[in-house]
Formats: C-alpha cells, sequence, structure tokens
C-alpha cells in the first residue's frame, strides 16, 4: 500500500473491527444461553439409555473414521520421503556408504493423533459391549410385546418374530465371547472367535429381514395410499395424506440408509478375515450413527 493510499484510511479503520469490552458484555449472555441450550439437550440425550448409546456410537465410529484417515495420511507421508530417500541413494557415486541415523527423527504427530483416537473408539467399543449385557431384557420386553400386539399383516408379523429370534441368539453368542474375553466365562479364543463371527451372522440376519420388511412396507403403503384417495373427496383430508406421507418417507428412507450402512459391516464381521477396511468401517459406521443422531437432536431440540 504506498503512502497516499495510507494517508486515506482513517486512524481508527483497523481499530474498529476489534470488539469493545461494551460489545464483549453484550455478547456474554447469548453465548451462555447457547452454552446453556446445548448442555440442557447433551442432559436430555444421556438420560435415555437410547440416547446415549446412540451418541457413544456416533462418536465411536467417527473417531475410528478420524484415527484411518490421519494413519493413511502419515503413512503416505512416510512412503513418499522413503521414496525420496532412495531415489536420492540410488544417485550416488558408486561404492558411497549410506548411514542412516533414525535416533533425531521426531514422532508423527498424526500417527500419534490416530493412535489415541482409535484408543478412544475401543474404549467406547468395549463400553457399549458391556452394556448392552443385558440386553436380552430388552429383548425378552420386545418379544412380548411383539407377541401381544404383533402387526396386523401375516408378513411383517413374520418378520417380526424373525427379528426377536435373531436377535436372541446375537445377543447370546456377543454376551459369551465378551465375558469369556474378559475371564468370566471359559470359552476358548477359538470359540470366542466363532462366537463373535456367529453373533455378527445374527445380525446379519436381521439386517436382512430389515430390507424386506421396508419392501413390505411399501407394498402395503401403496395399497393403502390407493385405497385412501378413493375416500377422500376434500382438500383437507389430502393434506393430512400428505403430511402423514412425508413422516413416514422420512422414517422409511432412514431406516433405509441405516440399514444400508450396516449391511457390509455385518458381512464384515461374520468373516474370519474380514472384508473391508478400517476407514470403511468408520466411514459406514458414522453414516448409521449420524442418521440416528440427527433424529435424536430434532427429538430433543
Amino acid at each position: 500500500m504506498s503512502k497516499a493510499n495510507e494517508a486515506a484510511v482513517p486512524e481508527g479503520a483497523a481499530a474498529s473491527h476489534v470488539p469493545s469490552v461494551q460489545n464483549l458484555r453484550s455478547w456474554l449472555p447469548l453465548y451462555f444461553h447457547k452454552a446453556d441450550r446445548t448442555i440442557e439437550q447433551l442432559s436430555r440425550i444421556l438420560s435415555t439409555p437410547g440416547g446415549t448409546d446412540t451418541l457413544l456410537m456416533t462418536v465411536c465410529y467417527t473417531t475410528r473414521l478420524s484415527a484411518a484417515v490421519l494413519s493413511s495420511i502419515s503413512l503416505h507421508r512416510l512412503h513418499q520421503a522413503a521414496r525420496e530417500f532412495v531415489e536420492k541413494a540410488i544417485s550416488l557415486p558408486p561404492n558411497t556408504a549410506v548411514i542412516i541415523d533414525t535416533s533425531n527423527i521426531p514422532p508423527s504427530h498424526l500417527l500419534i493423533a490416530a493412535k489415541r483416537l482409535k484408543a478412544l473408539s475401543s474404549l467406547i467399543s468395549d463400553f457399549r459391549t458391556f452394556t448392552r449385557l443385558w440386553g436380552l431384557i430388552g429383548i425378552y420386553k420386545w418379544g412380548k410385546s411383539t407377541l401381544l400386539n404383533p402387526p396386523e399383516d401375516v408378513v411383517l408379523r413374520q418378520i417380526a418374530y424373525a427379528q426377536v429370534l435373531s436377535n436372541t441368539f446375537f445377543q447370546y453368542f456377543e454376551n459369551g465371547a465378551y465375558l469369556s474375553s474378559k475371564g468370566v466365562l471359559g470359552w476358548s479364543p477359538e470359540m470366542q472367535g466363532r462366537a463373535w463371527r456367529y453373533s455378527s451372522r445374527f445380525w446379519m440376519t436381521h439386517v436382512a429381514l430389515s430390507f424386506v420388511r421396508l419392501y413390505r412396507e411399501t407394498v402395503l403403503r401403496a395399497n393403502r395410499g390407493t385405497a385412501e384417495q378413493k375416500r377422500t373427496d376434500g382438500p383437507k383430508g389430502d393434506v393430512i395424506t400428505d403430511r402423514d406421507q412425508t413422516e413416514w418417507l422420512a422414517k422409511w428412507r432412514r431406516d433405509m440408509v441405516t440399514n444400508l450402512a450396516w449391511a457390509p459391516l455385518t458381512v464384515h464381521w461374520s468373516l474370519e478375515h474380514g472384508l473391508v477396511s478400517e476407514f470403511w468401517i468408520g466411514l459406514l459406521g458414522s453414516v448409521a450413527g449420524v442418521a440416528g443422531m440427527r433424529v435424536l437432536l430434532k427429538n430433543t431440540s
């Protein structure tokens, strides 16, 4: 900037962008109010087991995804540095001795951060598995409710019964494998591995049945919409039907996205050597977690 332009700038222009003490004092109540609302909403989320699990699941998989991304970036930089070093070493004259001193190489901050994020993810995963130890009680209540108030549609009724059964076996194998890994039960490591895989396979069965349920609900909804359209003869009925359809479709899409995210992961954990990388585990789990958090935030706002 020239001296002429500098002279054209008012003396207080640079300082005008700095908030005054009076402005800061006027903003404080607003910030405190926003912080209070956030804490109150977080308290409502953590006040229920379902809300706590959804929040922890989201944190678990987003930190796992972040750890995978940071590790990938760090390893890429390491490989690039090693390749450059090899290229320089090759260009040296023959019979030149190359001495590599790694004592002064600083640790990678990205790898350290990735390691800590992965540790946090593992801790949350272990805690969530522990809190599912009494999941059979919830499954019992679910099964009892299904028996006493079964879905009217025969197909949906059979799907509900099958999902209760598959979740019962899922919880049994997971509880046995988890307690054995902590030394509470005496299952061998080989049996624990099989139990983890069988647990995931029953979870995979639940997800597959969810796809069938969603398809059946679509068919029934279409038939119901056709029948209601024939009976509706006023604008008021059209508005109610449209609103109901919008809410139903939003829930249907959310369920579909969640199950699409879990499907490849249940297959991955059902196999002895897995199927996808850490990145995809974190990404797909994050998709399922964020889908649940959106509903949770809406219901607790």
